[in-house]
């Protein structure tokens, strides 16, 4: 049984370039309208013409660097929800205290449902990843020391690159735009690192814990995670209104944040293909029982042979000795 359906779901893989690519297509549309207007709604400034720099050169640039966050996004997928994402839910069961049960949605999830996680993928993602990022940016921003700052020594060279907020030079103001790039790149990577690792048991498996850890330790972790949540949207807010709307905003930004926002499109679409892919090595995986199994159990017959040997009654109750 396990042989079957690792073989249908490699059998998927192989088409992915059709059908994940189609699904993908508007995504991957909106990306590179997202660097065309971004290079031209900045660069077509009479002001900023003297640059030399043409516009469909930065535009062509942009797209490379599109390209580039579409392999990134179906490297990380595969990476890191696929060979990875067994053994951080592992590292998270230690961590709490608890047992983690894998089951597969295989039978239980209607028709609709199933098509309705795939197809949003394609729409929560982005603004995900679009969402945090200027969180992350913000922050950056908020907490960069002053140039004249000399004591953070490399650590503030790595400040001043990721700053995409910070208020360029007038004379080099395309030219920075341009080496914001590689920094709005590698925010973006950052912002997909948990996701990656999370979608492809959106779909396919279904992760439950139980005997978790105590009450005092789950209460500080839940209230950090929305201080953390909270944090990113005030980030925004305060984005809009202290920079977009109250103080205006340098002319960079127009090609930073479109850019961005173009780039998580690319990002997840790049997750998109490559979820089939993450989802069939988590599924080879659990058939090879290469997972902790003490901390994590396979109840489905479909996915572990020895499930019915499992006795979950005594699991649960087994509370301290995890």
């Amino acid at each position: 049984m396990i042989s079957k359906m690792t073989e249908r779901v490699q059998n998927k893989v192989g088409r992915w370039k059709y059908g994940a690519v189609a699904d993908s297509a508007v995504p991957l549309v909106l990306g590179f309208l997202a660097y065309f207007v971004a290079a031209v709604s900045t660069f077509s400034i009479p002001q900023l013409t003297h640059v030399g720099l043409d516009i469909f050169e930065v535009a062509g640039l942009t797209f490379v660097a599109g390209l580039f966050a579409i392999a990134l996004g179906y490297e990380s997928i595969v990476l890191l929800g696929g060979l990875c994402s067994l053994g951080f839910i592992g590292f998270v069961a230690r961590v709490t205290k608890s047992r983690q049960l894998i089951e597969s949605r295989e039978k239980r999830s209607p028709k609709l449902r199933k098509i309705l996680i795939e197809k949003s993928h394609l729409v929560y993602l982005p603004a995900l990843l679009f969402f945090t990022s200027i969180g992350i940016g913000w922050d950056i921003y908020t907490v960069a020391p002053p140039r004249t700052a000399r004591s953070l020594g490399a650590a503030r060279s790595v400040l001043y690159s990721l700053n995409f907020f910070a208020t360029p030079q007038r004379a080099n103001v395309v030219l920075f735009s341009l080496r914001l790039t590689p920094a709005l790149i590698l925010i973006t990577v950052v912002s997909g690192i948990v996701p990656a690792i999370a979608l492809p048991y959106f779909r396919k498996f279904r992760v439950t814990g139980i005997n978790a850890g105590p009450f005092h330790s789950s209460l500080l972790t839940a209230v950090v995670g929305s201080v953390v949540g909270v944090s990113i949207i005030l980030s925004f807010i305060g984005i809009f209104y202290k920079i977009f709307w109250a103080g205006g905003a340098p002319t960079s930004y127009h090609y930073a944040v479109i850019v961005l926002a173009g780039l998580s499109l690319h990002y997840a679409a790049g997750t998109y293909m490559g979820r089939d892919k993450a989802e069939s090595i988590v599924l080879q995986r659990l058939a090879d029982g290469k997972y902790d199994q003490k901390r994590i159990l396979v109840l489905d017959e479909a996915l572990n042979s020895h499930a019915k040997d499992i006795q979950l009654d005594l699991v649960i109750q087994d509370r301290w000795d995890v």
